[in-house]
Formats: structure tokens, sequence, C-alpha cells
């Protein structure tokens, strides 16, 4: 791996903050805000909403890599770096201005305590960018971002860790659900059946996406006795266990479709998910599980943007 010091300044916030992976985050927040803004506009509460999911993904993805770090498990997942020519291979299947090279932590990029600090500073920052949220929304607020923190602290933070106790992916779809969901309802307290389907069906496909992130490092997860979900069923099943995400996907888009005729469009994402269990199906070289990575991020990312412009064309449509 390459030492801290060849990196640029740009390169190590990357590395350390991960930006590039709070993308589905805050695009999940941006669906509930654009549900919402149908029906109220409240346009600072709806501007501060993807501003604090932001702070909030960079302490989930931080968190989790300095917990991971702690445990020794993205050190031992990385030992593939050793191999030059899979190094070689792998990035070839990423874009390298964004993709992750590894736990900063365990590359000295930065220290432990800086980390300790970095975790600190930025669940400070997301407390403090929702108290106007907080003022509009009273203890729903509050009971909400209790929630949510507690789920990304835990999600690999001992002595609960959730991603060690097979919960880790149920977490996650929990996570992405709520984040859709209630960035609409705090905005209106008003439940709505197509808004819930579509955060749930983004909320599987986040699932997926750490299904799939988690694969190359099955042996990893195995030697530090983690129970995750492809340890309990078999690294074997990994293609069985992601057809039925993609088909709980798109059962809650199809619900929400039949509520919400224009959601439709968001079935566009379909054959990006299809191509990645084929690939899953068929691909028998030692980047087999590497390959639907992108493919389920692109696939979740797509979901949320075709929703967001569904929203758009609904709005459009009924002004006329």
């Amino acid at each position: 791996m390459e030492a801290s010091g060849k990196l640029t300044s740009w390169e190590k916030v990357k590395e350390v903050l991960r930006i590039a992976y709070t993308l589905p985050f805050v695009l999940a927040s941006v669906v509930g805000v654009a549900f919402a803004l149908t029906i109220r506009q409240e346009l600072l509460i709806s501007a501060l909403i993807p501003v604090v999911v932001l702070f909030l993904a960079l302490f989930v993805n931080f968190s989790n890599d300095y917990f991971d770090h702690k445990s020794g498990v993205d050190k031992l997942r990385f030992s593939y770096y050793e191999d030059k020519d899979l190094k070689k291979e792998i990035a070839s299947l990423f874009n390298q201005k964004v993709f992750w090279s590894g736990n900063a932590l365990d590359r000295g990029i930065i220290t432990d305590a800086q980390g300790r600090t970095l975790m600190i500073l930025l669940a400070v920052g997301a407390v403090l960018l929702a108290i106007p949220i907080v003022l509009y929304a009273g203890w729903l607020a509050i009971g909400l971002g209790l929630i949510g923190l507690a789920l990304a602290f835990f999600y690999t933070a001992p002595p609960i860790n959730l991603g060690a106790r097979g919960l880790g992916e149920v977490d996650v779809m929990l996570s992405f659900t709520m984040m859709a969901f209630f960035s609409y309802f705090v905005i209106v307290q008003v439940f709505s059946w197509p808004m819930l389907l579509l955060s749930m069906a983004i909320g599987f496909g986040a699932m997926l996406m750490r299904l799939s992130d988690e694969a190359p490092g099955y042996p990893s997860h195995v030697a530090k006795g983690e129970n995750n979900l492809l340890v309990r069923f078999g690294i074997d099943n990994i293609a069985k266990i992601e057809t039925v995400i993609i088909a709980a996907i798109y059962i809650c888009v199809l619900g929400a479709v039949v509520l919400e005729p224009f959601f439709v469009i968001v079935f566009l994402a379909l054959p990006i998910g299809v191509k990645a269990i084929r690939t899953m199906r068929t691909d028998t070289s030692r980047l087999r599980l590497w390959r639907p990575i992108p493919q389920y991020l692109k696939q979740t990312v797509s979901i949320e943007i075709l929703a967001i412009i569904a929203l758009i064309a609904r709005t459009v449509w009924t002004s006329l």
C-alpha cells in the first residue's frame, strides 16, 4: 500500500472520509425531501436534511473504518494488495478518482487519536446542523436522530457490533429506509404508502450494496469470527441471496407504482441488477465477487435519481 506521504491533500481527504460513498445516503434523503416538497413548501428544513444526512454518512463510513481497524478485519481483508497483478485488475473495475483503496487507519493516513477526534467532530456537526430540524419537528426529530446514530455507530462498534452478529445487512436496510422515509415524514408528518414502499426499495438496494461489498472479504470475516449474512448462509449462495434481494426491491417499486404510476420509470434501473446477477452466475474468474460491486452501487443511485425524476415529472404534470 502507498504511504500517506505520497498522497495529495485531496487524496488523503478522499481516503479518510470516503466522500463519494456518501452519495447513496444523501440521495436517499433527497428522495424523501422531494416527495415532501410536492405536499408542503418547507424550503429551509428541506435544504438542511440532506446536509445533516451527509454528516451522518461521513460519520457512518469513518466509524465503521475505525472499528474495523480496531478489530483487524480490514487489514486482513486488504492483504490482497500484496498481489500486485490482482490489485491492478481490481483497480480497473473502479473509478480511481473516487474508489476507496483501503482502511485509512490501517494505512497510517490518520492516527487512532485523530480518528476519535474526527468521529466526535462529525457527530457534533450533525447534531448542530439538526437543531433547526428539531425545533421544527420536536421530539420526533430527536428520537429519529438518536436511532440513526445508534444504527450507524453500533454497526461495527463493540460490544454490540451488529455487522459481526449477522444483523449488519438488516441494519443497513433499515437505516436507508429510515433516511428516505423520515426525510419526508419529518417535513409533512403525514403517512404515505408510496413513500414507504419507495423507501424500502432504496433500503433493500443499500442492503445489496453492503452484501456485495463484504463478499470479497469473506475469508477475513470468517477468520475474525464475524457472523455476517454471507458467513451464515455461505459464499456459494451469494447469487441466490442477491436474487431474493433484487426481487424484494422491485416488488416494493411495483407497489409504489400501483399507488403512484409516475414511479414506473424507476424500473429503468432493473437491467443493472439483472446484469450483476448474471455476472455472479456466469463469471468464474477471480474477480467474480468484485465485478458486481459498482453495478449494485449504480443500481441504488439510479433508483434514487429516477425516483426524483418521477416526482418532478408528476409535479409538472399536475401543474399543467
